[in-house]
């Protein structure tokens, strides 16, 4: 249970590492919901500027079956002098009674580059209970080597056959794909030791009751073929506002005991200022 906060359900991408490495040389098959065929992502244009152009800070609420379980605050950020290089920023702590069980403040910084926003270097510090760990994984995409190394420990190399995401970077890179009712499109994400080509569908159109109000909002699913920082039993599901901010104001994810739900309570950002009562 001790990993259940970690993301579970942000990035589906809810990050990845606190399993290991997540690094490898081999290809997973896409994962298709149906019998849709799903297509490489390309992202839109606009939505790369409406929607991740840098500037934001969001903050969600964690709870596990109703219950307080932490708080996750993510940060992206433009690097000065580099237009299409942002740091994407993840600080994420316990709470409530699991807080004083087993404290947990891991921070996650991946820096990103390009149209595709893919990554260049992440790095994890890790601090659950009396464990602390750093892990740094550099991508050098134009190769294909991603160099991993964990504390003191001698880096390991690993050769893979085309671009690739992390989970931080690919849950950002979701807000800006055309998604269309009744198509797929696909992400190569990185993890448990494969490159997974993940099929995302978009499963509905609603209106959501959101810190920034009522909202219309497009319910997106990352069929996952991996693991992650989570145990897993269903696909996750994120809810996007259907306007050109795209901004992510709900994730829920079923784990091995109950569901995780993280609903964002705090946002600023080039859509404004706003925060849950109370918060």
């Amino acid at each position: 249970m001790k990993n259940f906060i970690l993301l579970p359900a942000i990035f589906f991408l809810a990050a990845l590492l606190a399993a290991g490495p997540g690094l490898a040389a081999t290809s997973g098959p896409a994962v298709a919901g149906g019998n849709v065929s799903p297509v490489d992502a390309t992202p839109d244009a606009k939505l790369l500027q409406t929607a991740y152009g840098g500037g934001e800070s969001l903050r969600y609420s964690v709870t596990w079956m109703g219950i307080e379980a932490g708080e996750l605050l993510m940060q992206v950020v433009r690097q000065e002098g580099a237009d299409d290089t942002f740091l994407i920023e993840v600080r994420v702590k316990s709470a409530g009674l699991l807080a004083v069980l087993y404290p947990v403040e891991d921070s996650f910084t991946t820096t990103v580059r390009g149209g595709s926003r893919l990554p260049l270097r992440h790095e994890m510090l890790q601090k659950e209970g009396r464990r602390r760990n750093t892990k740094i994984t550099v991508y050098d995409q134009e190769h294909g080597r991603i160099t991993y190394t964990k504390n003191d420990d001698a880096p390991e190399v690993f050769m893979v056959d085309g671009p690739v995401h992390n989970e931080f970077s690919a849950f950002l890179f979701m807000r800006v794909m055309p998604f269309a009712m009744g198509e797929q499109t696909v992400v190569p994400a990185f993890a448990d030791k494969k490159r997974h080509r993940v099929a995302l569908s978009l499963e509905a159109r609603e209106p959501l009751e959101t810190i920034l109000g009522r909202r219309d909002t497009l319910e997106v699913k990352p069929h996952l073929t991996f693991k992650g920082l989570y145990q897993k039993v269903g696909d996750p599901l994120v809810w996007l506002t259907d306007d050109p901010s795209r901004i992510p104001v709900k994730i829920k994810a079923k784990i091995v005991i109950g569901s995780l739900t993280a609903n964002l309570i705090a946002y600023e950002g080039p859509s404004g200022s706003f925060k849950a009562a109370g918060k």
